[in-house]
């Protein structure tokens, strides 16, 4: 796991190319503390930092072919290296020591092509120095980014959109249309459009070339699921599905745990999280470390009132390490410890937070960074398996503004947008269109917002996983982004994915295998965050809004912002909710915006 970040310029490299490049470095050093080495030539400058988790501790950085040709910079893990490995050593000129040697050997014999025969999580950038010619490509899922702008015949990227911006490679501007999307639709955000204006997500599954200063981008993997309902109703069918699911888990779980590092598990309790859990201990050779966090007093949560939370994982996970043999930690956190997490999150997202669970992250990458340096999650088992409830409810799936009508919306400038949900709900409901998918039957508004779920709510929670694991050097592993269990995945029907009023039906059959069945059917509950925090949440929004929020009077209803300021503690969720986004873009704008006029101030 790495931090890359460089500059191409057709022209010629500028000095302030190079000195941005090396302040890149630097600001991603979080990304990488086990090494870092940069590589400049006249219109190209590259820089690496280096987590040390597969192969020597020790490595020239960045990595260059034997005749020097070709220089790769790599964020990821591609769990087959081993088997490519085998395939591309008789003609490959120099070692294979590592996942990086792997992936430039395979592009230097299949070219672009060469992406998908990868499976794991990857962004990297590779310079052809003699044809003065790049290429990069990140994983389908969007897993480890790569955010680029590209202005003049220059093109700049880094692994943290947040590089760009303070080493001065990008200049400060905000999207206006991000913003309010961050305010209206936090967990559709900063896809489509990031809230750095002039700047691109290179999006998953997608892959970039430059050359002579002009930039392309393509798709080379696009997640689909299958409209058609086969004959999966047969129960040999259904049988045989679930047992490759089975298999696949248990593959994946395995290849995820490669390293010559620590591995460890985030383990919540739920049906994802104890399938991963048990499937690796099966692998591990020792009890595999685990985490589960645990907020203080949340025994009186009354959770029937909670919108996605829906009970606490202490119990859950506690049985599931105990019944596996898994060495487990609670993170137990009070008041203090909550209100410290809170203001590092607020401050380490850099599209913006959209969710109080990324507290939850922070606090258990903090706890497991001390012991590991990777840990298996369960993200991506929901939004590529029908594992949502709510898609059951044919009266909440008919329309995108359903779910901005069930986590509510901050309120922006009469003006800003005429109707802020008609316009985000027009932008989804034409996403999902464009992709092929409609909203006239019930079977149809399902699969369409399945599709916004995986596109856009997907690649935001790989962000959010990303940008808080590796705020403490640790590396998230994703083993249902395996490649293996995407091609299942998109071969699952509907039927199969809800069957018995149930999400995830196939999945839970499979974790039967491994779990408890009490586990195994365990009512879905989102990741855990703290329910008791509302009255924190609502002090510090109030002390942003009276310091900072002149920022947010372009974009949002200033008279209602400050009604909520000087109001009680909000008592229901959506508005706690609210609240939270509201600081959220405040805490934003406050970190970017000191960076612009520091940049201001030296010219």
């Amino acid at each position: 796991m790495c931090g890359i970040a460089g500059i191409v310029r057709a022209a010629g490299l500028q000095t302030q190319d190079r000195v941005c490049v090396t302040h890149m470095e630097h600001l991603l050093q979080h990304r990488g503390p086990d090494g870092a080495g940069r590589f400049t030539d006249c219109c190209c400058a590259l820089s690496q930092t280096r987590l040390a988790i597969v192969g020597p501790a020790s490595l020239p950085l960045p990595l260059r072919s034997p005749d020097g040709r070709y220089v790769i910079v790599y964020n990821g893990e591609v769990y087959n290296y081993p088997e490519l490995r085998q395939e591309l050593q008789l003609d490959t000129p120099f070692a294979l020591v590592t996942d990086t040697d792997v992936v430039l050997a395979a592009y230097l014999k299949w070219g672009s092509d060469a992406p998908k025969r990868f499976n794991g999580m990857f962004a990297f950038f590779i310079w052809d120095a003699l044809q003065q010619s790049g290429f990069a490509a990140c994983d389908p899922l969007g897993t480890k980014p790569f955010f680029y702008a590209c202005d003049a015949g220059r093109l700049a990227f880094a692994s943290e959109a947040g590089a760009l911006v303070e080493s001065g490679a990008v200049r400060f501007s905000p999207n206006g249309q991000a913003i309010a999307e961050s305010l209206i639709a936090p967990y559709f955000s900063s896809v489509t459009a990031l809230p750095f204006a002039g700047m691109e997500r290179l999006r998953p599954g997608h892959r970039l070339h430059v050359r002579d200063g002009r930039v392309s981008v393509d798709a080379y993997f696009r997640f689909t699921h299958q409209r058609s309902e086969p004959q999966e109703s047969d129960p040999q069918n259904v049988d045989g599905f679930v047992e490759q699911l089975a298999n696949g888990v248990e593959k994946a779980a395995a290849a995820c745990l490669r390293a010559d590092a620590p591995v460890g598990v985030f383990l919540s309790g739920g049906v994802d999280s104890s399938f991963l859990t048990a499937a690796a201990q099966r692998h591990s050779g020792r009890p595999l470390r685990a985490w589960t966090i645990a907020y203080e007093g949340e025994q009186t949560v009354d959770y029937a009132r909670s919108l996605i939370v829906k009970s606490a994982d202490r119990d859950f996970a506690i049985k599931v390490a105990a019944d596996h043999g898994c060495a487990h930690s609670l993170v137990t956190v009070d008041d203090a410890r909550y209100e410290e997490a809170l203001l590092r999150t607020l401050r380490t997202n850099d599209l913006i937070c959209a969710w109080e669970q990324e507290i939850s992250q922070q606090l258990l990458a903090q706890a497991a960074a001390t012991q590991v340096k990777a840990v298996l999650v369960g993200d991506a088992a929901d939004e590529t398996h029908f594992g949502y409830s709510f898609l059951l409810d044919p009266g909440r799936i008919d329309s995108p503004r359903r779910v901005i009508d069930f986590f509510g919306a901050a309120p922006l400038r009469h003006g800003f947008l005429d109707d802020p949900a008609a316009y985000f709900t027009c932008k989804y409901r034409r996403f999902a269109e464009e992709r092929g998918y409609g909203w006239t039957t019930v079977c149809e508004q399902r699969l369409a917002m399945s599709c916004l779920i995986h596109h856009l709510w997907l690649t935001r929670l790989m962000h959010n996983g990303d940008i808080h694991l590796m705020a403490h050097s640790l590396e998230g592993r994703v083993p249902f982004g395996d490649a293996r269990l995407l091609a299942l995945a998109q071969r699952l029907p509907q039927e199969l994915g809800y069957r018995d009023g149930v999400e995830k039906w196939h999945l839970r059959r499979a974790a039967e295998r491994f779990l408890d069945p009490a586990i195994a059917w365990r009512p879905k509950s989102a990741l855990t965050k703290n329910l008791r925090a509302n009255a924190i949440l609502h002090r510090h929004f109030a002390q942003a809004w009276h310091r900072s929020g002149a920022l947010l009077e372009p974009y949002v209803d200033s008279d209602a912002v400050e009604r909520l300021a000087v109001g009680e503690a909000p008592q229901t969720e959506q508005e706690t909710g609210i609240c939270f986004r509201l600081l959220a873009v405040m805490s934003w704008f406050e970190r970017f915006e000191s960076v612009e006029r520091s940049y201001g101030a030296t010219q």
